[in-house]
């Protein structure tokens, strides 16, 4: 196991490619299979927790210690970021109502369990991470339900001088796709139970394990194996995202190209302009641990809370199918660019 771990670590961006198209050819062939919590609940314990095994839990109140940097993160990720997709999505997307909910569902949900894992390999200040990703969080809680209820009476439906509003899809699409029982609101909870499955209680977890190993072998030997945990972490990377691309949602991908074409622009401008902010903010301002923490808090989108949404979104509406097409496409740009920006970041020595 231990060699294999190693080998993990030494070519982890080969494995996250086999994963990806090993989940992929797994749902070309058999179907994939329905999302689940116990997805969450596999990104939690397998790539989130052991991240978070190592962190210095007495020094967790100082979390929140670099206010600027984290109210800097909130303003890049609620202001900067949702405008670009606004932006974006009002030149690329105006014939794809869907895709353009899709792009502003991705732009409204930062951080995430991969933030962690992300910031852990770039040596970035893990406390200031979780502070980041805590508030960043909390602020999506109310601007999801929001925004996106906004934006799907919008686009979703159009308003007639006649009188009532009518499928913009179903327009979109020349009657392919049509409107059925969707509603226009989006509950809050639909938010903070993946919180607390990816996040609290991982870190409840980590805790209790660096209690126990220092109680039961001290902290010597705990300082000695904390790195294996590292280890353990991209484990799960890769077993998550094996897991996530063979969700048969993913099937769309094979089915519907003149969607995929679509996205890739809108997703790639989204993604570019994104990182080469939270960059540029990083190397003018917060050139240090804490500012590594920043970029992954600011550039990195909750994927695997947006495709929960997304398809829970289908559950009500068929026709905002395609919604999970641009949330998946998502993932190829996410991934490849986030093991370049950690050996970036990596490379950039700082406090």
């Amino acid at each position: 196991m231990g060699k294999i771990l190693d080998n993990i670590q030494k070519h982890l961006f080969i494995w996250i490619l086999a994963a990806i198209f090993g989940g992929l050819a797994g749902v070309y062939f058999f179907g994939g299979y329905e999302f689940s919590t116990i997805i969450c609940v596999l990104a939690a314990l397998l790539m989130i927790y052991p991240s978070l095994v190592p962190l210095s839990f007495y020094k967790l109140h100082h979390a929140f210690k670099h206010k600027k940097i984290i109210m800097f993160s909130v303003g890049l990720n609620f202001i900067l970021s949702p405008a670009l997709a606004l932006i974006i999505g009002r030149l690329f997307l105006v014939g794809f109502p869907t895709l353009r909910l899709g792009l502003l569902l991705i732009s409204l949900l930062p951080g995430g369990g991969m933030a962690t894992t992300w910031a852990h390999k770039s040596k970035a200040d893990m406390l200031t991470t979780l502070g980041i990703i805590f508030t960043n969080l909390a602020v999506a809680i109310v601007a999801v339900p929001f925004s996106i209820s906004l934006a799907l009476e919008k686009w979703a439906f159009s308003s007639t001088s006649a009188g009532p509003a009518v499928c913009a899809i179903s327009q979109a699409t020349k009657g392919v796709l049509a409107c059925g029982s969707a509603t226009t609101t989006v509950s809050p909870l639909r938010i903070i139970g993946p919180i607390v499955i990816i996040i609290i209680i991982p870190m409840i977890l980590a805790y209790l394990t660096q209690m126990l190993i220092k109680n039961k072998k001290g902290t010597e030997y705990f300082e000695k194996i904390k790195a294996n945990f590292a280890k353990v972490s991209n484990l799960g990377l890769v077993v998550v995202l094996f897991v996530l691309m063979g969700l048969k949602e993913n099937s769309f991908l094979f089915n519907h190209a003149g969607w995929i074409l679509a996205s890739i622009v809108p997703l790639m401008l989204f993604y570019g302009i994104n990182i080469l902010v939270a960059l540029g903010v990083y190397k003018k301002f917060f050139r240090n641990a804490a500012g590594k923490a920043m970029v992954w808090g600011s550039y990195l989108r909750y994927i695997t809370l947006a495709l929960g949404l997304s398809i829970s979104f289908v559950y009500t509406d068929p026709a905002l199918v395609s919604m999970v097409i641009i949330v998946v496409l998502a993932y190829f740009i996410q991934i490849p660019s986030s093991f370049w920006l950690a050996e970036k970041l990596q490379e950039d020595k700082v406090n």
